[in-house]
């Protein structure tokens, strides 16, 4: 069985006793320098340090000095550069990381006005400390008062980061065997996701209203998926809810139920559908529609490679004495991911064109509804188990709305770099 605790003490001792400080070290430094502490994870990777220390990677009296004396090095390095090169190293530089005047004249003002709040209490923000220090050297604080708050502020602030891993790490095996391998790596994703999507959206304002939407869908999709794929391996709830519901859906069969079941599966096929949408693709290239040229095509080709993957991955076969004849692997259902992303689409490009809010209405239920018949067509004739169409439709909802919110933050870009994301006051 799987130990955390075994994989990481076993890794080379070389590479976790002597690298392991150094990194953490190098890390706590980068973390305090202006303009790329606010885009290398250094905090990050502090913190995992104390949960390493936990896990007896570690030793935690080590870790915390590190980190400690790293940010004080980094606070040295900081001010000499803003003695040296001061407001013009901003000016040149900081618009390839985010920085423009605006955030740059209100950490100038917290530092001239309150410099031990700035490098004490602004320590805990990720802008802040990134550029403290800097500032404090372009307005040439005394040395003697920079050092004193610089050493508190840094001692404090890299503790409290060490102690949050270290408790992390009390409750990271209990919540690996408690959710499962598999849910666990999709909690930490979505943590993730919600990390980067706030990091971008404040430095950025890249997303707009209607993104938080398409946010909560790809976090509820990752779980589901996740959920489906660690049942089946543990042989939990859902996967006795397979064996239930593919031994009793016989009782409810009907001769021109069958027959309609049939049809829908066959005018739905992944095959069918890809047609339509390499067509609608080619559709949108003609008229210069970039954007929905690009999402269309690489949602249906990319999610249906996307399912082939996983259909290896799992290695799940399909139930027996289904009512049409399949073969292959069963997990996840392409029928039902690619039936969730075709119908996603029409909604997507369509339903902003129907101004009657009834109809509007009618027509997204309408097509949510053959989203949930194709899936159930496939459950019904016994050629795939519930968590196979669960877990496509999971999949399909993942890659659409990760290309619809990877595609916001690459048009944002674009018309920085086109317009200039940095002015000058």
């Amino acid at each position: 069985m799987f130990n955390v605790n075994d994989f990481l003490l076993n890794l080379p001792l070389p590479l976790l006793d002597h690298w392991g400080y150094i990194i953490i070290f190098v890390s706590a430094i980068v973390e305090t320098l202006p303009i790329i502490g606010t885009f290398i994870p250094g905090h990050t990777i502090i913190i995992l340090g104390g949960l390493l220390a936990k896990l007896g990677v570690f030793k935690i009296e080590a870790v915390l000095f590190a980190a400690a004396f790293g940010v004080i090095v980094g606070d040295l390095l900081a001010y000499y550069i803003g003695r040296k090169f001061g407001y013009d190293f901003v000016i040149r530089y900081g618009k390839y990381f985010f920085l423009n005047e605006e955030k740059y004249q209100k950490t100038k003002d917290m530092v001239s006005e309150h410099t031990g709040k700035a490098l004490i209490v602004g320590r805990f923000s990720p802008f802040t400390r990134a550029l403290a220090a800097f500032l404090a050297g372009i307005y040439k604080i005394k040395f003697t008062k920079f050092i004193f708050y610089s050493i508190i502020g840094g001692v404090s602030w890299s503790t409290l980061s060490v102690l949050l891993g270290y408790i992390l790490g009390q409750g990271f095996e209990g919540a690996v065997k408690y959710f499962g391998r598999i849910v666990f790596a999709a909690i930490i994703l979505i943590i993730l996701i919600f990390i980067s999507y706030r990091i971008l959206n404040r430095r950025r304002q890249v997303f707009v209203k209607k993104h938080s939407l398409y946010l909560a869908f790809n976090v509820v999709s990752i779980y589901v998926f996740s959920k489906m794929v660690g049942d089946y391996f543990s042989k939990e709830s859902v996967y006795k809810f397979d064996l239930w519901l593919t031994q009793n859906i016989a009782s409810v069969w009907q001769p021109w139920l069958n027959k309609l079941m049939i049809i829908i599966t066959n005018i739905f096929s992944p095959e069918s559908l890809l047609v339509i949408t390499i067509l609608a693709a080619i559709y949108f290239f003609v008229k210069k529609n970039w954007y929905k040229t690009v999402l269309i095509f690489l949602s249906s080709v990319g999610g249906l490679i996307l399912g082939a993957i996983f259909k290896h991955l799992v290695g799940r076969s399909r139930p027996t004495d289904g009512l049409v004849l399949e073969s292959g692997l069963s997990f996840p259902s392409q029928h039902s991911l690619m039936a969730l992303i075709f119908f996603s689409l029409v909604i997507f490009v369509f339903a902003k064109k129907i101004k009657n809010k009834y109809l509007k209405g009618l027509f997204i239920f309408g097509n949510i509804f053959l989203i949930i018949l194709v899936g159930f067509s496939r459950i019904y004739l016994r050629v795939h188990w519930f968590s196979d169409v669960m877990a496509g439709l999971a999949l399909g909802l993942f890659w659409l709305t990760f290309l619809i919110l990877v595609f916001a933050v690459a048009i944002k870009l674009f018309k920085d770099k086109k317009y200039g994301g940095y002015k000058q006051a």
